[in-house]
């Protein structure tokens, strides 16, 4: 987003490039005006074309005096260019261009008189786009246009405008015809004399006929016209508010401030017209139509914050908006023609109405009308929708309160913000909030300008939106007296009797609105109102007023009295009487020509009022041209007094600075004169500082001579010491030769020692793992040292088993010995007993054969001795009791006494 700085840098870079571009279109027009060549008339096309495209509307407020030059030479050489001229129409172009801004508009119109100059134009245009493009051109300028005199001109515009009308209707060209009708109604609107001399130019029921197919433009005409003229029906009247109301939303779209003053302005008007107004009550689509606004608004909620010409032209846009929708809710209010119920209603909308209105509240050029409106939805707004909403968000009348307040703010927003509160105050849901929210002080910050006035205060003293706001502000400290008595009784009192207040009084019932007016006759209400002060005050008024009655009545007023103006002069509007008087004119003429009247009287006659009617025509021909010329000098005087007036305000300007300049060059000399007698006082204050040390430098000098002789002793010492001096630095220089090769050295070792260091580091680091590691090492260490005694404690448990074992195998071994020589004795046996059975390989019959006894004890031997075997893994084949004799001779053991029973 750009900064506030960055903006005003871009404008005054903008501003600097349009008085460039507008300097250029100067030169190229004067240089015309000397030499009309083709060249210069390329050069000023061009120029002309670069204004219109390179330059924003915003920078030809006509502010300096530039700018007023521009549109002279701007007039002047659109004068002289002929209509085949691509320069005259480029000229048009910048012309509309610069329409756009509302200053411009205004200074086009008003003060630099182009309409003529347009007439003049458009009289001599045939080609049919080019009439198109004056007639817009002409339409945005006439917008709210005031004319209270018949100029030269009108004459010729009104002509050529219904010429327009009736051509282009019978070619069925409706654009031309509907522009043309456009701009009749804006020049006829609100202005009297045009009015009057458009009746008397015109045939009223041949073009109201002409233009009945023109829906809103024909009814608008019609309405203008008057009741007497032509009346609209009530279902055309119904299809013009449904056409105004779409004519609204498209200059939203565009922000057309002159079209849509026009287009409120009209229905705001629409009380002076039965038929209208009648219609306006009966309208049943004023809450789609609104809607379809708000939807339009908030659908261009955004703008481009660095254009202010387009914000401006906003927000006036906005205000005008507020206007029409407050006297819609006012026409709610009241009954309605016919004696039914008044149907119209905007409930639904009035959310909507409220949320847009918190955000205008605070504008400069729509911030009052704003206000009025939410005064007005507050007071007639049904089913109570607007007080409740205030009740629960106090920032707004926070808000409002807080900028009334300020010495900044115009009176006229102060005067709705006191409005706002007594309406608000009245109402029984926002009544303590407005009494807590306001306080003593505050009612003294808005009286103090009325207060601060002398007691004959004369009548310019304050302007009468000051004296407006300081009787509301009276109103609504007696309001709050009838509620808080105590609080605030005495200070109504004691206000009450000074003779500003009553001054006050009185100038708000001569010269106030119908708001003041309204306030002061409540303001009478109150017990202590002094009627004989303010009665005084009113006599002067009246007395100083008697002296300067207006000359004429306002515009607005003709426009509402022209039923009854138009009645007793019908013998201006009788243009059927005129075509039939000219008709007979003619007639007799033609007769006279071809010699068929016979009375010579008549003849004679009739020669007679021929030749008074070409005299009176020339005469009219004559009086015609002067007019114009006399128009055209005074378009000249009044083109040289708005470039006076521009020169007198830049000299204003310069007169302003040179004034701050003399100003300050003052200050600065009498700065100067201070610092002359500054100077003087130091200058007397160095001569006797100077006399004094004129006797100091005499002695000095003696002292000097001295000095100088001993300076001669010093000068031989100096030779001396600077012959050391040489010595000293060419011993100076070896040393500094041998410290740049210790540097060198000492750089080498740094490196080295910086290796050294890496090194070391490098080291401490591994030593610091090693150091890790060992710890680590020394644990494990310790616990294998734990290990180890368990595993010592368990080795002497299995040695002294081993030793138990080892006691056992001897036995064993003794016992196997023993058993061997056993074997060798059975075998020896054996051997003996194959020989005694003759080698018979029967069984042994083993227990069946066998004693008892011998049986008993082989069981147990051999129970004993497979036990024994299979504990030791030896002699595993033993399973079965039947011992042959071969198997016999492997046990390792008998006893005696089976081997005796063998």
């Amino acid at each position: 987003m750009l900064t506030r700085k960055n903006l005003t840098a871009s404008n005054n870079d903008c501003s600097n490039n349009t008085i460039n571009y507008v300097r250029d279109f100067c030169v190229q027009a004067n240089y015309y005006k000397n030499n009309k060549s083709e060249e210069a008339l390329v050069l000023l096309n061009r120029s002309a074309s670069l204004l219109s495209t390179a330059i924003h509307p915003q920078y030809f407020a006509p502010r300096n005096l530039e700018i007023s030059k521009f549109f002279i030479d701007l007039h002047t050489v659109m004068g002289t260019l002929s209509n085949d001229s691509d320069a005259l129409w480029s000229c048009v172009t910048v012309l509309h261009h610069c329409a756009r801004n509302l200053e411009a508009h205004k200074a086009i119109t008003e003060e630099y008189r182009f309409l003529p100059l347009l007439t003049s134009v458009l009289k001599s245009t045939q080609t049919s786009d080019k009439i198109q493009r004056l007639l817009l051109l002409i339409q945005e300028l006439t917008f709210g246009i005031r004319i209270t005199w018949e100029e030269p001109y009108l004459v010729a515009l009104l002509g050529q405008l219904v010429q327009i009308v009736y051509q282009a209707s019978e070619k069925g060209e409706d654009v031309q015809a509907q522009l043309a009708l456009s701009i009749l109604i804006n020049i006829c609107y609100k202005n009297f004399v045009v009015l009057f001399l458009f009746l008397r130019s015109v045939n009223i029921s041949n073009f109201s006929r002409c233009i009945k197919n023109y829906g809103m433009l024909a009814s608008k005409m019609c309405i203008i016209l008057s009741d007497d003229i032509c009346v609209p029906e009530q279902n055309e009247l119904h299809l013009f508010l449904r056409s105004s109301f779409k004519a609204i939303g498209e200059c939203i779209g565009s922000w057309n401030v002159p079209h849509l003053r026009h287009i409120v302005e009209f229905l705001k008007d629409s009380k002076s017209h039965i038929g209208l107004h009648q219609t306006m009550l009966n309208y049943k689509h004023y809450c789609e139509d609104i809607e379809k606004l708000l939807d339009q608004l908030e659908a261009r909620n955004s703008i481009d914050e660095a254009n202010e010409d387009q914000r401006k032209q906003q927000q006036i846009c906005m205000g005008l908006l507020f206007e029409l929708i407050q006297y819609i809710m006012e026409l709610s209010a009241q009954p309605s023609i016919g004696g039914d119920e008044n149907s119209i209603s905007l409930d639904s909308n009035i959310p909507r109405i409220f949320e847009l209105l918190s955000t205008w509240l605070d504008c400069d050029l729509c911030g009052v009308n704003a206000i009025n409106l939410l005064d007005t939805l507050v007071r007639l707004a049904k089913r109570e929708l607007i007080a409740p909403r205030i009740a629960r968000d106090h920032s707004l009348i926070t808000q409002l309160i807080t900028a009334s307040e300020k010495q900044e703010t115009s009176p006229l927003q102060t005067a709705a913000v006191l409005q706002l509160l007594i309406s608000l105050l009245h109402h029984p849901k926002t009544e303590k909030l407005i009494l807590t929210k306001i306080t003593e002080s505050y009612f003294d910050k808005i009286l103090s300008p009325l207060l601060s006035v002398k007691l004959k205060m004369p009548d310019n003293s304050l302007s009468m939106a000051e004296v407006e706001k300081s009787i509301l502000c009276l109103l609504l400290l007696i309001n709050f007296a009838d509620i808080a008595k105590k609080a605030y009784f005495e200070k109504c009192c004691t206000l009450l009797q000074l003779p500003q207040v009553h001054y006050a009084l009185a100038r708000a019932l001569i010269n106030g609105g119908e708001t003041a007016s309204i306030a002061v006759f409540k303001i009478c209400q109150f017990e202590h109102f002094p009627q004989i002060e303010v009665a005084k005050h009113l006599s002067e008024l009246n007395t100083s007023l008697v002296s300067c009655k207006p000359s004429s009545l306002p515009t607005d007023v003709q426009w509402y009295n022209l039923n009854a103006i138009l009645k007793s002069q019908k013998t201006f509007m009788n243009k059927e009487f005129e075509e039939r008087l000219q008709a007979l004119i003619e007639t007799i003429t033609q007769a006279q020509r071809n010699n068929q009247l016979n009375n010579l009287t008549t003849s004679q006659i009739i020669e007679l009022f021929n030749y008074k009617i070409e005299k009176l025509s020339n005469s009219e021909e004559n009086m015609q041209k002067r007019l114009e010329q006399a128009s055209e000098e005074i378009s000249h005087l009044k083109q040289r007094l708005n470039l006076q007036n521009a020169e007198l305000e830049k000299y204003h300007t310069m007169n302003f600075e040179l004034h701050i300049k003399r100003e300050s060059l003052q200050t600065q000399c009498q700065d100067l004169k201070q610092q002359q007698d500054t100077l003087k006082r130091n200058m007397n204050n160095l001569m006797k500082k100077l006399s004094e040390q004129s006797e100091n430098l005499q002695i000095a000098e003696k002292r000097l001579a001295v000095k100088i002789s001993e300076m001669i002793v010093l000068q031989k010492d100096y030779n001396e010491l600077k012959t050391q001096l040489q010595i000293k630095a060419e011993e100076l220089d070896k040393l500094q030769t041998a410290a740049k090769d210790n540097v060198l050295r000492i750089d080498k070792l740094k490196k080295t020692v910086a290796a050294y260091e890496m090194d070391i580091k490098e080291k401490a680091r591994h030593i610091d793992e090693k150091e890790r590691e060992l710890a680590k090492t020394q644990k494990a260490l310790e616990e294998q040292t734990e290990a180890r005694k368990k595993s010592d404690d368990v080795v002497t448990v299995l040695e002294s088993q081993l030793q138990a074992k080892n006691e056992e195998i001897r036995n064993y071994e003794l016992e196997l010995s023993e058993t061997e020589e056993l074997r060798k004795t059975i075998m020896s046996l054996m051997e003996k007993a194959f020989k005694i059975f003759g080698g018979c390989t029967r069984p042994i019959p083993c227990t069946g054969s066998m004693p008892k006894a011998v049986k008993t004890q082989v069981d147990i031997l051999l129970g004993t001795r497979l036990q024994e075997c299979k504990r030791i893994g030896g002699w595993d084949r033993l399973t079965s009791i039947d011992i042959t004799p071969i198997e016999v001779l492997d046990i390792a053991v008998f006893p005696i006494s089976v081997l005796n029973y063998l």
